[in-house]
């Protein structure tokens, strides 16, 4: 029998945990892998799956690729595939009777946790006489009826779950998806992990053997995807010291945690921690204590604010807070209120999403006492509710895009300081309000844009709505040189401030006591290393040495004496020039 896993990820450069656990944890029978995207053609997944000659495909099935299975799987059954089809995953963990009701392509589902099951499944079906009665967590088509076993307890010892990757496996430039627990200590009623109601962690021996291997690849990030990574704060203060002295690739490590819990001496061993090795995922979802409430999420705000601050002092660990729209009792007034909450922390990305209504949350349960109204496919996001309406989230959805592109990437840092505490009152909310309505009303959203046309976008909503002053063209010249090693200055922002010392610049680049002082480890031509322009009334020195520094990727210097001198001595310097052209 062969068996076949198939993983549809939302993007290329994500790794699939799930089908790997199967796998490897299953390793007596004859499994292979596939995995695509949801972004590649249906009849090339096809033609891949049906070369492969397997007697069962099973799928790995989240809210995000559902629909692609689903379609994925009716064609192969009408095209008279012999296969069995098998789903599995918290898509279909939940309403089974309803979900094979509807979908009469499916033969099987297991539900819940799906090691155990899926090995005793298999060799269940291996039998000359299979007995699936007996098998927990599975659902089955039995003489043109469904039956749904009992469901299976949760694995107590994980350890017993075998290392999901192979060592063959190419990683490079990858996303690899990693747990060091299951479970959540949490309750939140929008969450599928309150479901379980039971924490579980790998021993500590068993993390640093997995990651030790980890570490050794070349993934660009792993990501874990424990629900609370610091419910036991040694344990996960231990874990990052162990990455710290292994992570010998520098690779990035994304964690999502509660802030609220955190004590001071997790934080005094955070500001140890070294620059752009670890990222944060905080869930704050909303900062109104009635929505809170409502959805089982206990926060001390205070205690919130306090470790976020402190860990944004540090200059060492990229922060994202998230935020939640469409939950109970939070309407337009009050989730803008959350958002300037949010904002004011200067986190480097919050990350604005949408209530999804899923199949065995609580939420889902108080779906008709909040008039949720949802998606009726996946991803089952939010309408409207008894306190948000459809316009009202629909301009929040295009906020949430401006966010992303202005401040998320941080390339206009400074012109979005100064626009937003100049003409809004420091309320971050209004501005993007206000520059959102300029997109819809001149189609902006409409296409993409380039990084530069963004910075040209902002200064015409500047010119259309303000009377634009110096310091704010400063301010986003500043942000486009910053940010924009290569890029000409482009003339609405005075090109000339840049062009006139262009011939310091390449007096500069061969300038020895120049290069020792700003470059004392590059020995070879540093010309395209730095540029130098007039911002305000000073000239600013920009030095692209540390780029991976998301925190301080260009260096910036005063240098208005040198400049001076320079403006003093330049026709000598022309005549130099002058002279290097004759020979």
């Amino acid at each position: 029998m062969k068996v076949l896993l198939l993983a549809l990820d939302s993007k290329y450069i994500h790794a699939n945990l799930a089908v790997r656990y199967l796998k490897e944890f299953c390793n007596e029978f004859n499994i292979h892998i596939k995995e695509f995207t949801i972004n590649q053609k249906v009849e090339y997944i096809l033609g891949e799956i049906i070369d492969e000659k397997a007697d069962l495909i099973c799928f790995s099935c989240y809210i995000w690729n559902i629909e692609y299975i689903n379609t994925i799987s009716y064609i192969l059954k009408e095209g008279k595939n012999k296969a069995k089809i098998l789903y599995g995953g918290p898509e279909v963990s939940f309403e089974i009777k309803k979900t094979m009701e509807a979908n009469s392509f499916i033969d099987y589902i297991i539900f819940g946790e799906g090691e155990v099951t899926f090995k005793e499944f298999l060799r269940e079906l291996s039998k000359p006489v299979p007995d699936l009665f007996q098998v927990k967590g599975l659902a089955f088509r039995h003489e043109g009826l469904i039956n749904i076993n009992e469901s299976r307890e949760l694995i107590d010892n994980l350890d017993i779950i075998n290392y999901p990757y192979d060592g063959e496996d190419d990683f490079s430039n990858k996303i690899i998806y990693y747990e060091s627990s299951r479970g959540c200590p949490f309750n939140c009623s929008f969450c599928m992990s309150s479901i379980d109601k039971k924490m579980r962690v790998f021993s500590m021996e068993r993390v640093k053997r997995d990651l030790k291997a980890l570490l050794g690849t070349k993934a660009r990030q792993i990501k874990f995807v424990d629900r609370t990574f610091n419910a036991d704060y040694k344990r996960a203060m231990e874990i990052m010291e162990f990455i710290v002295k292994n992570n010998k690739n520098n690779m990035t490590i994304h964690f999502e945690i509660t802030a609220d819990i955190i004590n001071d001496e997790f934080l005094d061993f955070l500001g140890r921690m070294p620059v752009n090795m670890f990222q944060f995922e905080v869930g704050v979802q909303s900062l109104n204590e009635k929505t809170l409430s409502e959805i089982n999420r206990r926060m001390d705000r205070e205690k919130l604010y306090n470790a976020i601050k402190r860990i944004k002092s540090y200059q060492n660990i990229h922060l994202h807070l998230d935020l939640i729209a469409g939950l109970p009792y939070e309407d337009y007034k009050t989730f803008k209120s959350s958002f300037e909450g949010v904002y004011k922390l200067g986190a480097e990305k919050i990350q604005l999403g949408f209530l999804k209504v899923l199949k065995g949350t609580k939420i889902y349960q108080d779906k008709e006492k909040h008039g949720i109204k949802y998606r009726q496919s996946a991803p089952y996001e939010v309408i409207c509710t008894n306190y948000i309406t459809l316009e009202e989230l629909l301009k929040l959805k295009d906020i949430e895009e401006l966010v992303e592109k202005y401040y998320n990437e941080k390339y206009f840092h400074k012109s979005l300081s100064y626009v937003i505490n100049k003409y809004f009152l420091h309320s971050a909310f209004e501005f993007f309000s206000s520059f959102s309505q300029y997109w819809k009303k001149n189609d902006l959203y409409k296409k993409s844009h380039s990084r530069k046309k963004l910075y040209e976008i902002f200064y015409d909503y500047m010119e259309c709505s303000y009377k634009i002053d110096d310091e704010f063209i400063s301010s986003l010249k500043y942000d486009y040189i910053y940010n924009n090693q290569f890029e000409e200055l482009p003339d609405y922002l005075n090109k000339e401030s840049e062009e006139k010392f262009r011939l310091l610049k390449r007096h500069l680049a061969n300038d020895q006591e120049f290069k020792n002082k700003f470059f004392p480890t590059i020995e070879d031509k540093i010309i395209n290393e730095f540029r130098i322009a007039e911002i305000g009334q000073n000239v600013i020195l920009f030095i692209y040495r540390d780029k991976d520094n998301i925190f301080n990727k260009c260096h910036t210097h005063c240098i208005n004496e040198l400049a001076m001198n320079y403006l003093k001595e330049e026709s000598i310097i022309r005549k130099e020039l002058k002279d290097e052209k004759k020979k």
